[in-house]
């Protein structure tokens, strides 16, 4: 097996929110090579990781990374969302930090080891599996065979525009009805088709559409939801959850449990008398910061100069794939002090 080709996104900030400490048990529940992991366990001593993920590939290629650290690193394959299970099986009450770092790796969209046949890019013609977990039965082919109209809508909608939703599902419709939708090559004709522009706008768009397709065979929204619910009450008082976005339906998921998990009043913000829900968290990053990319010209970068001098914040900037990525943090409260 080749080396990973994924590089960890973001590790300073990632470290300094977890901020590992001696003999602490942190919680990687999107593992893929190992790279935060080895971060963590590289940051202080005999700090232990748990790395979850659903990908038996990915697994294989984090043990090979990670085996120097021996009995430090316990390897789980199963979603994240499951992470009260996996501890509960490892006899563990709570832990001190979590990460979480959503989406695919590029070594699941492109790598040469584990990339490949899986339908992820719309680059090549492979199958249209789209599975996190290669052994589940769902896949993007399956869907676009028996979802109806209206719940196609539903998938695409979440990241299509309404125009080109429709027209990417009366596109399905049509060819379903033809022949069965079963390789990439075919899916991005028909996006092609249906979404009628040239280019880069056409490949941002089918890329958009791969997207929505990949969230919906995954569960990725629902996952994302209770994964981040399930991973705070993971933590002991005091202990750290980071989650790594990508792209907007992400973010708008994350946003939405982390307001939750604040409490606050269960109404509209006018609405006087409305029942509070318990605090369970404070939250670390409340304004953004935008890192610098190192090789980008500064009048290219998102951001003011001065933001990067902000103590906290949800962290926004420029991946070396020009993917819009989002980290935020949250402290477990359980005893306000």
């Amino acid at each position: 097996m080749t080396a990973p080709e994924h590089t960890p996104v973001m590790p300073g900030e990632v470290l300094r929110y977890l901020a590992p400490s001696p003999g602490g048990v942190y919680v990687d529940c999107t593992l893929g090579s190992g790279g935060h992991a080895e971060l963590i366990l590289e940051a202080a001593a005999d700090t232990r990781v748990i790395g979850i993920d659903c990908d038996p590939l990915q697994l294989d290629l984090a043990r090979t990374r990670l085996a120097k650290y021996g009995d430090r690193v316990q390897f789980v394959r199963s979603r994240f969302e499951r992470v009260l299970d996996v501890l509960s099986q490892a006899n563990l009450n709570n832990v001190d930090g979590l990460l979480i770092d959503c989406g695919v790796s590029m070594d699941q969209l492109s790598g040469r080891s584990i990339g490949r046949g899986r339908g992820f890019s719309h680059s090549g013609d492979e199958p249209l599996l789209m599975t996190l977990d290669p052994g589940q039965r769902t896949t993007a082919a399956s869907l676009l065979r028996d979802l109806s109209e209206g719940e196609l809508a539903k998938v695409f909608g979440q990241v299509l525009r309404g125009g080109e939703t429709r027209r990417v599902v009366r596109a399905v419709v049509r060819e379903r009805a033809r022949q069965p939708i079963e390789r990439t090559g075919q899916f991005t004709r028909l996006l092609a088709s249906a979404l009628g522009k040239q280019g880069p706008a056409l490949r941002k768009r089918i890329a958009a559409a791969y997207l929505a397709l990949r969230v919906a065979v995954n569960e990725e929204t629902s996952a994302l939801q209770a994964g981040i619910a399930d991973g705070v009450e993971a933590l002991r008082s005091g202990g750290v959850i980071v989650v790594i976005t990508f792209h907007g339906l992400e973010h708008r998921t994350a946003r939405v449990a982390f307001r939750e998990l604040q409490g606050g009043s269960t109404g509209p913000p006018r609405l006087v008398g409305a029942p509070e829900r318990e605090a369970k968290v404070k939250m670390l990053t409340p304004k953004p910061l935008f890192p610098i990319v190192a090789d980008r010209p500064p009048d290219k970068n998102v951001g003011p100069p001065e933001e990067h001098r902000m103590g906290v914040g949800t962290v926004t900037f420029l991946s070396p794939t020009d993917r819009p990525t989002r980290m935020s943090g949250l402290l477990r409260s359980t005893v306000w002090e």
